[in-house]
């Protein structure tokens, strides 16, 4: 059985430090990265479909807490759950595993990497596993799984922009924020591979190529931990090889 969130968990691998920042750290610094398969691209008449490898790091020395990863698409690829199977299972049902419950939704792989309490002279680490799942409502979903901490993080699809929300503790959500009482939490980096086809519809698509590289806006925004960061967001653009 996956573990819920537990802050008595989290609370032990803080060794007992709440840790308040007592100066303000460096600006956060987004280093994104991306490549497309094949890399040949689709066209507008003949678009194809294409396997994304996206990964983002941020600099540890800023210790930042983020609220929300934005990935913005350029015009010549396109974004889509249509014609896809979508997972209509809740957020606890995933939990007990996406394979289990919605094996033919599942849309790719990845990881993740923070700190417990970045504060403290030795932080904790935390790993993810991550698992992409077409959900409904125009929502991609990614599943979270660790030793300590599970959650289903909602990736919301408006045109080419795909925003994708940290749980804060509301809504019945575990707070990944802050996952115990005055101990954040601190994004290092994340990996993921989207990838999903289901007869002439794909997840992924390119219809062209401009400059021989698709631009990948990506945007992480920063809450204060307990105080304001340096920089409330940081900005990097990926560059994907194409043809």
């Amino acid at each position: 059985m996956r573990k819920s969130f537990l802050v008595a968990g989290v609370a032990a691998l803080t060794f007992g430090v709440t840790g308040v920042a007592l100066a303000q750290n460096p600006a956060p610094v987004l280093d994104a990265t991306a490549t497309v398969s094949p890399s040949k691209a689709g066209t507008k008449s003949k678009p194809k479909s294409e396997k994304l490898k996206l990964v983002v790091k941020n600099n540890r020395e800023s210790k930042t807490t983020a609220s929300s990863i934005e990935i913005t698409l350029p015009s010549s690829l396109k974004l889509s759950l249509s014609g896809l199977d979508q997972c209509k299972a809740t957020d606890t049902e995933l939990l007990a595993g996406p394979e289990k419950v919605c094996k033919t939704s599942i849309a790719g792989t990845g990881e993740a990497n923070a700190l417990v309490n970045p504060f403290a002279a030795t932080p904790a680490p935390l790993k993810f596993k991550v698992t992409p799942v077409i959900g409904d409502k125009n929502e991609l979903l990614f599943v979270l799984d660790s030793t300590i901490a599970d959650a289903v993080l909602h990736g919301k699809i408006s045109g080419k922009k795909l925003t994708i929300k940290i749980p804060d503790g509301t809504g019945g959500q575990p707070n990944l924020q802050q996952p115990a009482p005055g101990t954040y939490s601190a994004l290092l980096d994340l990996t993921t591979t989207l990838s999903k086809k289901k007869g002439s519809k794909a997840l992924i698509t390119s219809n062209g190529c401009k400059s021989r590289m698709h631009k990948i806006g990506v945007k992480v925004n920063f809450v204060p931990n307990p105080s304001p960061p340096a920089a409330t967001s940081s900005t990097d653009t990926a560059e994907a090889k194409c043809s």
